[in-house]
Parts: C-alpha cells; sequence; structure tokens
C-alpha cells in the first residue's frame, strides 16, 4: 500500500513523543478541522500541542498498558505516530516499565528504532485493531525539496563532504543505527546513536573544531510512517553551538519544521542547506 497517499477518514490519533514535530502535525491537523485525539508522553511531550487537541490524554513513559486502554476506549481505527521516545531507560536497571511494555521490548530482540517501531506497529495492530499511517499526507509542503535551498551555495569542499556524508548516512541507515553524521574534509567524525541527533551533531562539532558538516538522510528502505528525519530551530541552535555553517538533509523526506521560518533563520545565520 502507498502509505503517503491514503489519506485515513474518521477520527485520527497521534501519539506524540518529544520535540515540535508532534506540535506542526497537531496544528496542520487542526487546520483542516479533522477529529484528533492525541496521546501524549507526560514530561515529554510539549505542551504546545495541547491547543490543537480536542482531546488529550497523557501517559508515562512506557506505560504501555494504560496506553492500550486509552486507545481502545478511543474510537480510532488510524494513528500517527511523531516525535522521538527517549530509548535510554531500556538499558537503565532503575527505570520501571509496565508488564504490557517489559514485555513487548523482551519480546522484540532487536533493539534498532526501525526493528522496535515494524514492532509497535504489529503490536498496535494486533491489541488494539489500530493502522499507523503516514504523517507526510498531511504535512507535504514541510518536505525539502532538492537543490540548495538557502542563499549561499557550498563550496566545492563542502559539496565533497555533502557527497560523502550522504554516502554515510545511508550506510549507518542500513545498518539500522541513526540518521546523521558529522564529517570533515572526508573524514567522519560522529554517527548518531543511542544518544540522538543533538548529540551526535555535538560530538562531532568538538572533535572536528568547527566547520563540520551535518548530513541527515533517511534509512534505505525505510517505512516512512516513523521516524521522519527532520529539521528545525532546534538544529540550528546546535549548528551554531559547534560553528558548522552546512546541512545537507535528505530531498522529499525531511521534514523542515516552520519551513518559512527556519530558511529564514538559516540565511540569517549564515546556512548553506541542502535538500540531496
Amino acid at each position: 500500500m502507498n502509505w503517503f497517499r491514503s489519506a485515513p477518514s474518521g477520527r485520527l490519533g497521534l501519539i506524540a513523543g518529544q520535540g515540535e514535530f508532534p506540535v506542526l502535525f497537531a496544528e496542520a491537523v487542526f487546520s483542516l478541522k479533522k477529529d484528533l485525539v492525541v496521546f501524549g508522553l507526560r514530561n515529554y511531550t510539549d505542551p504546545r500541542v495541547e491547543q490543537y487537541a480536542p482531546e488529550m490524554h497523557y501517559v508515562d513513559l512506557w506505560a504501555l498498558g494504560d496506553l492500550v486502554g486509552l486507545l481502545k476506549k478511543s474510537n480510532i481505527k488510524n494513528v500517527v505516530l511523531a516525535g522521538g521516545v527517549p530509548k535510554r531507560e531500556i538499558y537503565n536497571s532503575s527505570f520501571k516499565m509496565d508488564d504490557t511494555a517489559e514485555g513487548f521490548i523482551h519480546s522484540t530482540g532487536n533493539k534498532g528504532d526501525d526493528h522496535l517501531l515494524k514492532a509497535f506497529e504489529i503490536f498496535l495492530k494486533l491489541k488494539c485493531g489500530i493502522s499507523v499511517v503516514d504523517s507526510r499526507i498531511f504535512l507535504k509542503d514541510a518536505l525539502a525539496p532538492k537543490g540548495v535551498l538557502t542563499q549561499r551555495p557550498p563550496t566545492p569542499e563542502e559539496w565533497k563532504d555533502l557527497r560523502f556524508g550522504y554516502k554515510i548516512a545511508k550506510g549507518i541507515g542500513k545498518m539500522d543505527i541513526g540518521q546523521t553524521v558529522v564529517v570533515k574534509s572526508g573524514a567522519v567524525l560522529a554517527v548518531e546513536a543511542l544518544e540522538g541527533t543533538d548529540h551526535a551533531m555535538r560530538r562531532g562539532g568538538e572533535l572536528g573544531h568547527g566547520d563540520v558538516v551535518v548530513v541527515k538522510a533517511a534509512k534505505p528502505n525505510q517505512d516512512l510512517r516513523f521516524d521522519l528525519p527532520c529539521a528545525g530551530i532546534q538544529t540550528l541552535s546546535v549548528l551554531k553551538s559547534i560553528s558548522s555553517k552546512v546541512l545537507g538533509v535528505e530531498a522529499g523526506k525531511t521534514i523542515l519544521l516552520r519551513k518559512k521560518e527556519f530558511l529564514e533563520a538559516a540565511d540569517k545565520q549564515g546556512v548553506t542547506l541542502v535538500g540531496m
């Protein structure tokens, strides 16, 4: 099935993780006057999402049994997954999951993001009769187009690093490691793993002493209903902190959060943004 073109009918659910992406998605759905039910993670989901949610529920992180109960009562058949979910607690013996979450985690084996998310999709279908749909249905204008998207084009050396970084990003993605790499002068300085994008960027920036190139790409054959690459104002903030002026993102598969404002801020900051 082509999930990108299959717009769901009826009430729509949103399981909202960390970051601005869930807020952007909820705002887009709200503008279409579609009935939206949001399920947020207590102390993690951005509370701004509430203004676009006619119905809002919160559950604790990894309280999967509570989430299942709410989903069953919600009268929805389709749900979107948006935003990050902290994975570090999986390896923290002092962190308490409920029995449902513990059973789910132990049953998955492979803890890579793609594997976990696919397993979660199957879990939702079996436990709740709910299908996961593609968020891009509602956010087509937010996708990064191909080409140079800001005023300053890359230098020849920056182009080399962009192409090199894109190749490496696809390589680590194929192994379900992460989506982001930091490179400089043909050397890999950092790859995103469990710590997440921002930490990987800071680590690479520290090792490269500035002027690094950051590339973010979807994983090869990634199911884009899950874990879409995103870039926004927070990305620019991290780039500034590591004195980086070049960001490459995969065209057609990366969400630019608040796209117009993001591109204006990138130009003001002197950042080169390329859709690859």
